[in-house]
């Protein structure tokens, strides 16, 4: 058998030439160390070798020039599918490569190829933002809210509605607007500017609650709050939706059907402005934990900086509250409002989830002695500022003295 009859078959671009050998590097690459005084050398293992294809490849034949410089061309392209004849089908990159031709193997072209590994690059995957979702499905319902106040405000006799009675059912709900809607009474400083409004001039009302969901961003800053801030002021939210679930019982029809459109019209601002809130929290990076904790003198001085991460126990009790507060408020929907509804309750179902899922977990802690609150917080989260944090989840009355038993810890 002559040496052309060993030869494999292999392509490169899908130029062909010819193989007899391969030689691919495998296993680990690392360090041997070696010590005087000592029988044992160490091997420092540096990760797996990579995949290198040194192949001496043949071109034969009468036309065997013009195969080397269709081959020639092929390795220029710098990257491609190699055919290799023992590993099948690989990417790989050119390296370098060298090519041979005497005169005694006239029809006879050598080349000594290398190439490396090539993984192609992945695809660009599509991430839903929930938080645009969720700020979407808040601007459908807050349309859905006017549109609701203002037909049924069509349908009552202005005529009919009691001042005096409108003034007192509504009382509750004037309450509301004054600690959760704070800027609308500088249009309305009086409950019977608002009543004279709802029963003479609906359509501004409707227009004046709309113009200031408009300007909530503005109203609460996430770098300032933080997951903390943003998860209280939406609990609560939560409460004065509760409250404003529906105006005192009065006398009149008319009047009464006026008062349940301004509770549903305030309710409605409320839940759009919560869905606002959750939306500015976003889904946290990946925690990074301390390599190392700082003593407290360089703490005092210079304070940990860490990335702001949510409590997913906190994040996960308000969506149920949230859930529950919409489910409550979409019992008393018309059809088109209770869809846009329940929209918002999935996309704030799915926010939320999406925050919680990057948060930490709440542990319980117990320790043989009393500890100050600022010895806790130094040495189980390693950061003495949030020392705070630990009064406030405990419920701590002395911060000097905590109870020994179940603290509740975020588990970093």
């Amino acid at each position: 058998m002559s040496w052309r009859d060993r030869l494999l078959p292999a392509s490169f671009r899908g130029v062909g030439f010819w193989v007899e050998q391969a030689k691919t590097p495998v296993g680990k690459k690392g360090q041997l160390h070696e010590y005087p005084q000592r029988d044992l050398p160490f091997f420092e293992n540096l990760g797996q070798q990579a995949k290198i294809h040194d192949l001496t490849a043949f071109i034969v034949g009468p036309d065997c020039l013009e195969q080397r410089d269709k081959l020639l061309q092929a390795l220029e392209q710098g990257s491609g599918e190699l055919v290799h004849p023992w590993l099948g089908r690989l990417q790989v990159k050119v390296g370098e490569c060298d090519m041979t031709h005497t005169r005694q193997d006239g029809g006879l072209v050598t080349f000594a190829l290398k190439f490396y590994p090539d993984e192609p690059l992945p695809f660009p995957t599509a991430t839903v933002s929930t938080q645009k979702l969720l700020l979407v499905s808040a601007d459908s319902l807050l349309g859905s809210a006017v549109a609701r106040f203002e037909d049924a405000m069509t349908l009552i006799k202005a005529a009919r509605i009691g001042i005096a009675d409108l003034r007192n059912s509504i009382k509750d709900i004037y309450g509301v607007i004054q600690s959760q809607l704070q800027p609308l009474i500088d249009q309305y400083r009086q409950i019977s500017q608002l009543v004279k409004a709802v029963k003479e001039l609906p359509k501004e009302v409707a227009a004046e609650f709309k113009g200031l969901i408009g300007d909530i961003k503005e109203l609460k800053d996430f770098a300032r709050d933080g997951y903390r801030g943003v998860i209280a002021n939406v609990s609560q939210q939560v409460e004065a939706i509760r409250k404003a679930d529906a105006p005192k019982i009065t006398t009149g029809k008319d009047t009464t059907a006026a008062a349940q459109a301004l509770a549903n019209l305030v309710q409605d601002t409320l839940l759009v402005q919560a869905a606002q809130w959750v939306a500015s929290m976003p889904v946290a990076s990946k925690v990074v934990k301390l390599s190392s904790t700082p003593s407290l003198a360089q703490q005092a001085v210079q304070p940990v900086q860490r990335q702001a991460v949510p409590v997913a126990d906190d994040v996960l009790a308000l969506r149920a509250a949230l859930d529950e507060a919409i489910q409550q408020a979409s019992n008393k929907a018309d059809p088109a409002h209770y869809q846009a509804m329940t929209d918002l309750r999935h996309k704030l179902n799915a926010h939320l989830t999406a925050v919680a899922s990057s948060g930490v977990r709440l542990v319980s802690k117990s320790f043989q002695d009393s500890f100050p609150a600022l010895v806790v917080a130094y040495k189980q989260l390693g950061d003495a500022t949030r020392v705070q944090e630990v009064i406030q989840r405990n419920g701590i009355v002395h911060p000097g003295f905590l109870p020994p038993n179940d603290l509740k810890i975020s588990g970093e």
